[in-house]
């Protein structure tokens, strides 16, 4: 059984954001995936210090006390990621940042775990134009080929107001189609 954990970088539950992760893991739980939703507002996640902890003294280790560590156990578990994050000012949120600069304690040795991992990015905005999500979209292309992860699919989707996801029938049905294609369907 394949296992998929959607990180949610929105600060708000039950938002547009959160509304979309939603229908992705549904569509993976539909497929026979064992799913997993974290919402990183509810975790501490301090900003990376790049001291070289990591590398230098424990591999793979953060010499910061806080919620990462169990969350990395959690992603080099699974066998696919929905990361889902708000757009804020053509970038992702400061919590899906933070979680994704410290990262870098994957770097090295640890990066071969995360090789061949499916990774899915949501993004909800405000904005129309699909162009303001490039910067974040680019960001998890490169990250996922960097780590030799498979970008497996983004959706962006328009959503200002909280409650428009859940009204773009659309929107979850295709979120829902990343979720199936995440489990293998």
């Amino acid at each position: 059984m394949k296992k998929v954990l959607a990180i949610v970088g929105s600060p708000r539950r039950g938002g547009n954001t959160d509304v979309l992760v939603d229908a992705a893991v549904a569509g993976a739980h539909a497929a026979g995936a064992a799913t997993e939703k974290v919402f990183l507002a509810e975790l501490t996640i301090l900003p990376c210090l790049g001291c070289g902890y990591c590398h230098a003294v424990a591999p793979g280790n953060c010499c910061r006390e806080d919620d990462m560590p169990a969350l990395a156990g959690k992603i080099l578990a699974a066998d696919a990621l929905i990361i889902g994050t708000p757009i804020y000012w053509w970038g992702p949120s400061a919590q899906l940042k933070a979680f994704i600069d410290r990262w870098y304690a994957f770097l090295g040795d640890q990066s071969a775990r995360l090789a061949g991992k499916k990774l899915v990015l949501i993004c909800a905005m405000g904005d129309t134009d699909q162009a303001t999500a490039r910067h974040t979209v680019g960001m998890f292309k490169d990250v996922a080929e960097y780590l030799q992860m498979e970008f497996a699919g983004q959706l962006v989707v328009t959503a200002h107001v909280k409650g428009e996801a859940a009204e773009n029938n659309a929107a979850l049905e295709e979120a829902k189609g990343l979720g199936l294609h995440l489990a293998g369907v």
